[in-house]
């Protein structure tokens, strides 16, 4: 997951690509700092929220301040749609200039749909084994229990643990981002087939246009619950994951798809010899969705009873047009304001060079996967040992806080340490072997 930006200005139509001056792969550390940020937050709200003793009792529509921004926060898997799609279109549009440059066969194919689907199904083959043994906790407010994945239920309950098959439908972030990469590599293989139509700057409008449409049109999903719920009941799980895929609570197609358009576009100004005053124009569709959310939270609770959308479910629709207004403001003045401290990539990734970037952060960022991953079972091996010598630890918010502080600094440590070795064994270590056996390596190039 990791970048980018987008342009007003494409490329001259009549102009010949063989004329376009060389471009050099910049990596946008904004965007590596945001991931390690993110990362960093993952560890804090997951020990803090799921350790809590008393989470099971909590009444939502009853959260004091605290719990409302971290149940906000927890919600906020956007940001991850919105990166992933940044990062991966920006090297992916160079390349496919590349490919129009040097009359490669199905450019547009090699560039974005080979490449995408693989790595989209990768993601959902990781997505079963991730929900399956490590996924944080599902919270059933109706029956006040927790469903947990095997590791974590196995720590916590010390036997064998039957992970439920409602919890094994329900999507994660690995779900929306398998999906995003498939279906937007499939729609830009067929939008950027032809050299003419990459150098339109229309092409570029249409991919924004279709991540606004989706978001907008996302609160039918609210429709499709008790649909999937039905499913359940009735052991229709093929059915039941179908709609999960869609409209599912967590990380469905709506809205999140819409997050990977924008953030493709975004992704393709940054591609295209940005500027900071091209970027600060983005500004304005974050301010867009920002007006959008305040507009449908004043709406009178009358009109929304009238089309059956009064409840807690369509209050999380306005939290998304909220946070993506907020990651478009938040992220374009991040840009601007580190429009300068982009390096060479070659800088960034040789273990040899002095201006090596490994810093605390960077450290998180290039191993978000690694991290994200083991977060949870550490944790839940944590708090077993505490749980065994102080009883009742986390019946306190504060002291649940106090926990999730401790993990990130643990982690922290273990990036310390693990950076010595430059973190041979991690998951992104194993990847990048695999990706070059299979000749998928994303970066030969860029």
């Amino acid at each position: 997951m990791t970048l980018e930006q987008i342009s007003t200005t494409s490329i001259p139509i009549e102009s010949d690509l063989s004329e376009l001056p060389e471009r050099k792969s910049k990596r946008w550390l904004v965007f590596d700092y945001v991931r390690a940020i993110g990362i960093i937050l993952v560890i804090f709200l997951h020990g803090s929220v799921y350790h809590y003793g008393l989470l099971t009792s909590i009444n939502l529509e009853e959260l004091s301040v605290f719990l409302m921004v971290m149940y906000i926060i927890l919600n906020w898997a956007g940001l991850f749609a919105l990166i992933s799609a940044v990062v991966n279109t920006y090297s992916s549009y160079l390349r496919l200039e590349q490919n129009f440059e040097n009359d490669v066969k199905h450019p547009a194919w090699k560039a974005f749909g080979r490449r995408w689907c693989f790595l989209g199904v990768f993601f959902l083959l990781l997505n079963f084994l991730y929900t399956y043994l490590v996924s944080p906790p599902n919270l059933n407010i109706e029956t006040h229990s927790l469903s947990h994945s095997f590791l974590a239920g196995v720590i916590r309950t010390g036997g064998f643990y039957s992970v439920s098959a409602e919890k094994m439908l329900h999507g994660s972030v690995f779900t929306m981002l398998g999906w995003n990469l498939i279906i937007m590599g499939l729609v830009f293989t067929l939008i950027f087939r032809k050299a003419e139509n990459y150098k339109k700057r229309d092409r570029r409008i249409l991919v924004l246009i279709l991540g606004i449409i989706i978001i907008l049109v996302s609160f039918l999903r609210i429709y499709l619950y008790d649909d999937f719920d039905g499913a359940i009941q009735n052991g229709n799980y093929f059915v039941a994951y179908l709609i999960d895929i869609l409209a599912g609570n967590y990380f469905p197609i709506l809205p999140y798809l819409g997050f990977g358009f924008i953030g493709a576009y975004f992704g393709m100004v940054l591609a295209d010899n940005p500027t900071k005053k091209k970027i600060s124009r983005l500004i304005w569709i974050g301010v867009g969705w920002l007006l959008s959310a305040a507009i449908a939270f004043f709406i009178p609770d009358s009109i929304y009873k009238n089309l059956g959308l009064l409840n807690d479910i369509f209050f999380d629709y306005i939290i998304v047009m909220f946070e993506i207004g907020f990651f478009i403001v938040v992220g374009s003045i991040l840009m601007i304001g580190m429009f300068d401290k982009r390096v060479e990539k070659s800088d960034f990734i040789e273990s040899g060079s002095k201006k090596k970037f490994s810093t605390i952060f960077l450290r998180f960022s290039r191993n978000s996967l690694t991290f994200f991953l083991l977060e949870r079972p550490i944790s839940e091996l944590v708090a077993l040992l505490l749980n065994t010598i102080i009883p009742g630890w986390n019946d306190y918010i504060w002291t649940s806080m106090l926990f999730g502080l401790f993990m990130v600094l643990f982690w922290f440590l273990i990036a310390f340490l693990w950076n010595m070795v430059d973190f041979k064994g991690s998951f992104e270590w194993l990847l990048s072997k695999m990706f070059k056996i299979t000749k998928y390596q994303t970066d030969k190039r860029y």
